[in-house]
């Protein structure tokens, strides 16, 4: 029976394996870890088994990631989303960051434009947007920034719609409304 399991690592090739998540490794085996955030890479390729130095993760070629669990008797888990999945969220946030940024820079302009004078100006619709949509998409944009990973895929998955709206909201302004503008005192 064990020889299945050898069988099986014979024919996966770990470098093959690594490309497949998307890994670029160095000439010295080195990648950046794909299980946990880095700049520096910690990630050890060798022939026939990984190691990260940075948050211990070690595996072979044989992986749950796989869902082989050919002689437990419970079924097959699904594989963990590949890098490219993974660089798909890094991709989103990076455009979200911009998009919200550049929301909050308009409301907080807004803000200080359309804010009313006195008690009888007539109120703007600018600044009342400003007012109910500013302290949401800080906390929005804190999250995507600085939130753990879990935050940032729950985001992905559940707060889309949230971002997609906000561009749909600044595709319709003009040039005018999305340049940074200070008025003069």
């Amino acid at each position: 029976m064990s020889n299945v399991f050898q069988d099986i690592k014979d024919r996966v090739d770990l470098r093959e394996l690594v490309r497949y998540y998307g890994l670029d490794v160095n000439r010295g085996g080195f990648a950046c870890c794909p299980f946990h955030n880095e700049r520096t890479p910690s990630f050890k390729v060798y022939e026939d088994h990984f190691h990260c130095f940075g948050c211990g993760a070690h595996g072979d070629r044989i992986s749950s990631d796989f869902g082989l669990k050919l002689f437990d008797r419970e079924p097959a888990t699904p594989f963990k989303p590949s890098l490219k999945q993974k660089n798909e969220l890094n991709m989103w946030l990076f455009k979200s960051i911009k998009i919200i940024n550049e929301y909050i820079d308009i409301l907080e302009k807004w803000e200080k434009l359309y804010s009313p004078r006195s008690p009888v100006d007539n109120v703007d619709e600018r600044y009342l947007e400003s007012l109910h949509n500013k302290g949401y998409a800080e906390m929005f944009l804190e999250s995507l920034k600085h939130g753990d990973d879990d935050e940032k895929r729950e985001l992905y998955y559940e707060q889309r719609d949230y971002v997609r709206k906000i561009k749909e909201r600044l595709d319709k302004l003009d040039a005018v409304s999305r340049k940074p503008h200070f008025r003069a005192v």
